[in-house]
């Protein structure tokens, strides 16, 4: 129970970076910028979010990094695809499959990269 307990808290922060990075967007598409410009801005910043959060994850845990962030990645996907087909109504194409593809693999490397590299805490 206690594992589920923390993977919902991964992703609710990847709630919270998907609004902010929505929020980003938007502000930015307000600007007049080109419109292919803000879409592959935001695949880089959810797959940005996707590595921090499973470098996070991947610190505060005894399994091995890629597992972890795989675990995140494919779990973070659910949900996105859930979204996706529920509020909006959009099918599969090559184009989302190579996109969910690209965050999983964001999600290993983060994973690999916070289990190699934790973060020493300063000591008081």
């Amino acid at each position: 129970m206690s594992k589920l307990l923390e993977y919902l808290k991964y992703i609710g922060l990847f709630i919270i970076f998907i609004i902010v990075i929505a929020i980003i967007t938007s502000l930015i598409n307000l600007t007049g910028l080109n419109s292919n410009f803000i879409s592959k801005l935001s695949i880089i910043l959810t797959a940005i979010s996707f590595f921090i959060i499973s470098t996070l994850a991947s610190q505060n845990n005894n399994e091995k990094g890629y597992i972890i962030g795989l675990k995140l990645g494919i779990l973070c996907i659910i949900f996105l695809v859930l979204i996706n087909l529920i509020m909006f109504k959009s099918g599969f194409n090559i184009d989302r499959i190579i996109y969910y593809i690209i965050l999983i693999c964001s999600s290993i490397l983060g994973g690999s990269f916070g289990k190699n590299f934790k973060i020493k805490k300063l000591a008081r």
